[in-house]
């Protein structure tokens, strides 16, 4: 397999709050490999473990920072492009690939396009080319989502070990209609757009 293409949730979104770009982060990231087999992890740099430590030192979380976790995370020097594709590219080579990415179950999607202020979906579409040719004959501005069929965003999150919440914090929010019913993550695929243009 070859790598088709490598998807920094950051490079998308910027950095976290209070963060810095690259060195004090942290993000998703997929891996897409020729086959349309994706691979995930969350990645966070060095710095960002130690001002995160500082940060929950004084909320409380986490004991008072007195440990940390997050599911299928890694820790890497910067999320600067060329530094991941380094690191991705010698956990191939030494074989340990997939003990740190896990890969993601295919499933069948659409893409939904809203609109800037729009509080409805514009656009709903099987194909992303079909969707980002629509997007520029109207000379769109807004977000394309893409979305998994047959199921809510937080089961599918859920599923995918894409909700980073702590086993106490998770199960209440099961339990909560207004945060499943509006639930999203940065880990669905999204693209903006301005003018037909995508950012």
């Amino acid at each position: 397999m070859k790598i088709k293409e490598i998807r920094i949730e950051s490079e998308q979104n910027g950095p976290i709050v209070g963060g810095t770009e690259y060195t004090n982060d942290n993000s998703d990231i997929d891996v897409i490999f020729d086959n349309e087999d994706v691979y995930s992890a969350t990645v966070f740099t060095y710095e960002n473990l130690n001002w995160l430590k500082e940060k929950n030192t004084q909320t409380g979380e986490y004991l008072y920072g007195k440990y940390f976790w997050s599911t299928g995370m890694f820790v890497i020097e910067s999320l600067d492009r060329t530094v991941v594709e380094e690191v991705v590219n010698d956990l191939l080579s030494q074989g340990d690939f997939k003990n740190v990415f896990h890969k993601i179950k295919p499933r069948k999607t659409i893409w939904v396009f809203n609109g800037a202020g729009g509080q409805l979906s514009g656009g709903i579409f099987e194909d992303i080319i079909d969707a980002e040719s629509w997007i520029s004959q109207n000379s769109l501005t807004g977000m394309l989502t893409e979305y998994p069929v047959n199921i809510g965003v937080f089961d599918w999150a859920e599923q995918e070990d894409l909700v980073n919440m702590r086993t106490e914090k998770l199960a209440e929010k099961r339990t909560d209609p207004n945060f499943i019913g509006s639930f999203t993550t940065a880990s669905m695929n999204h693209f903006h757009y301005e003018d037909g243009k995508r950012e």
